[in-house]
């Protein structure tokens, strides 16, 4: 007579082989920490090379400013005074990942005070720049060149 149905080997081969499939596929899908912060550098990066390109071509003085996990920039008004930029596609408020946040700017060689802004001049010079950004032990640095181009570099 002949039985139906597996054996207790082929139940856990099988369970064996699912649960390497399962860890592979986790892999694959959770963030990478390093990857993540460096998407995001490259976004601002992105961000503030338009936003550069923007005050030149307009015409018009933009700044940015940002702190822990959120970032913003500004425009001035006829009256000269600072106003947030809220409705625009490309410049309105952000907020980075629970595990990415900015840790320092420097702004033509010096440590930026807090709240301080990031002038992206209408002019075809501006100061150079430095953003650090941080996730957990790993960091890396969007650097401004002063004449438009903005990178991520290793710190």
């Amino acid at each position: 007579m002949r039985q139906c149905g597996f054996t207790l080997l082929e139940m856990l081969v099988t369970l064996v082989v699912a649960s390497i499939m399962l860890s592979i596929a986790a892999v694959q899908l959770l963030p990478d920490e390093q990857a993540q912060l460096r998407e995001e550098a490259e976004r601002l990066a992105y961000l503030l090379e338009q936003a550069g390109a923007s005050a030149r071509a307009g015409g018009q003085a933009l700044a940015w400013s940002g702190n822990g996990r959120e970032f913003r920039f500004w425009k001035k008004n006829k009256q000269g005074e600072w106003r947030r930029v809220e409705q625009d596609a490309l410049l309105r408020p952000r907020s980075l990942p629970d595990t990415v946040r900015i840790a320092a700017l420097e702004i033509a060689g010096r440590a930026a005070q807090p709240g301080e802004m990031l002038l992206l001049s209408p002019e075809s010079i501006t100061p150079m720049f430095g953003i650090r950004l941080v996730s957990g032990e790993r960091q890396v640095r969007i650097a401004g060149n002063g004449l438009g181009v903005v990178s991520v570099v290793k710190p």
